[in-house]
């Protein structure tokens, strides 16, 4: 076979997934497979599981977990563990925090953080010194798997670049016109800015699979381009591509995405570099994860039987709830989801009072992701018409669950439009508009994006919540003042 094909891969925390596209966006085969444990080889093998058969012409392109590290030696071979994107070092933190700079760049405190990859790097030199000599690279797994398709198991990595969006974490000064490192941090830690990939455009050419892995998994003779991570695939996937345009992924987080023209910092905002143009202030915080969790440890249910019994109560008669302060906009691991309102009423029954919590805890998601949009549209002196959202792993796309996106739209007081969960289209996007396949990025859209359904607020609903929104934000941050370990 010739055909032209788009092959997409998204290396996640728990699953490889491999999308295979045809021009029109029409979906030609997928696959899926589980991430057992975090190393190197087990995603090699869940993307050798995850592959389904490939065409023998193409191009594909990769996203992975923004904030994850790899130190690898000459030939690619990793020699410490995957450093995660959720690991800590807080000792090393607390030490980068102690160097002045002349100037420093925008998501500062991101890149010294007790999770940035540059705080568990240090964290490795520190503890095995000796080892860490090996060290040829420090690389994001999007860049370390397409160069792992790319260079044969004999052949040195000499020529190695990563794209602007995984580089940001690990100290890109993102505000040039192609994102540069912070060179003068590196100098100050001691760390060779050798062990750093040149920074380049996402949808750059890599180079063609080539290698034992890509013979391996079918992509051998496939066209490699630079990838992005996961957070600015759910951006492109979810068709946030023009200033003004407002995204909010709800898988593990709520991942919420602004394009903006220009950086005007904001404490409880973050910015990355948009894949395409302009910028993306975001942030995120606990969601998905919050209610598994709940639902399986506290409710002893499924995710759907939670979700059904949310569902069956009355707007307004859920019991109070607010998320955790673990990420933003607080990021204080020492505040835990609140409960307020829960009341001795024997006349409840057990199912009852199950609802009141899982109805309590879907409304505080929907109320603290509200907050942020009100946040956005006040800081940017903005009207954010409508939110187009996505749902990565969540089961509100059955019929069963639209409520959910009802109360979304409802409580936002706006349209909501969900797109289906193309994550592994994302990061074609770039690629397919550097090679040309498309004319301009709103032909690519048109082509490879699908809209899964639209929902319009229900006015007695609205007015139901409007007073709670108002005062949501407020409430959540006085919370976090009582319960921090700080106060």
């Amino acid at each position: 076979m010739t055909e032209q094909i788009l092959a997409g891969i998204h290396l996640g925390t728990s699953t490889v997934r491999v999308g295979v596209y045809d021009l029109n966006g029409e979906l030609l085969d997928s696959g899926e497979a589980l991430v057992n444990e975090q190393t190197s080889v087990a995603w090699e093998r869940a993307v050798r599981k995850a592959t389904p058969e490939l065409p023998e012409s193409g191009i594909c392109s990769i996203a992975s977990t923004s904030g994850t590290a790899l130190l690898v030696d000459e030939y690619g071979e990793p020699v410490f563990p995957p450093q995660m994107y959720y690991e800590s070092a807080s000792g090393q933190s607390e030490q980068l925090q102690q160097f002045e700079f002349d100037s420093y760049p925008v998501n500062w405190d991101v890149v010294l953080s007790p999770t940035s990859p540059l705080s568990k790097v240090l964290s490795l030199r520190e503890a095995h010194p000796k080892r860490f000599e090996d060290v040829q690279w420090i690389l994001s797994p999007t860049t370390w798997l397409l160069y792992r398709l790319h260079y044969g198991n004999s052949t040195r990595w000499d020529d190695v670049e990563t794209d602007w969006t995984d580089a940001m974490k690990f100290g890109a000064d993102i505000t040039t016109p192609v994102p540069e490192w912070f060179d003068s941090l590196f100098g100050a830690v001691g760390l060779s800015r050798s062990l750093f990939p040149t920074i380049r455009p996402p949808g750059t050419y890599v180079g063609v699979a080539e290698s034992e892995f890509a013979d391996r998994t079918g992509f051998d003779g496939i066209k490699l381009f630079q990838g992005i991570t996961d957070g600015s695939a759910f951006v492109l996937a979810n068709g946030c591509i023009e200033p003004g345009d407002f995204s909010l992924t709800f898988g593990a987080t709520s991942v919420i995405k602004f394009v903006s023209e220009e950086i005007t910092p904001h404490d409880a905002l973050y910015y990355h570099r948009h894949p395409i143009e302009g910028y993306l202030p975001g942030t995120s915080f606990e969601s998905g994860n919050a209610i598994r969790w709940f639902f399986d440890r506290v409710i002893d249910c499924t995710e759907q039987h939670g979700l059904e019994l949310a569902d069956k109560v009355a707007p307004g008669e859920e019991y109070e709830m607010f998320p955790a302060g673990t990420r933003g906009s607080f990021f204080d691991p020492t505040v835990g989801s609140s409960i307020l309102g829960i009341e001795y009423d024997t006349a409840l029954l057990r199912e009852d009072v199950h609802g009141r919590l899982a109805r309590g805890l879907t409304t505080a998601i929907v109320l603290a992701e509200s907050a942020y949009i009100s946040l956005i549209e006040d800081h940017f002196e903005t009207s954010i018409d409508r939110v187009q959202i996505m749902n990565d792993g969540a089961p509100t796309h059955q019929e069963n669950y639209a409520w959910w996106n009802t109360l979304r739209s409802s409580i936002w007081n706006r349209p909501v439009v969900e797109m289906e969960p193309r994550t592994t289209v994302g990061p074609l996007i770039p690629a397919t508009l550097i090679t040309g396949i498309y004319n301009d990025v709103d032909e690519a859209v048109d082509s490879l994006l699908r809209q899964r359904s639209s929902v319009t607020p229900d006015s007695e609903l609205a007015a139901e919540y409007k007073d709670k929104k108002e005062s949501y934000l407020d409430q959540w941050q006085t919370i976090t003042r009582l319960t921090s370990d700080d106060r």
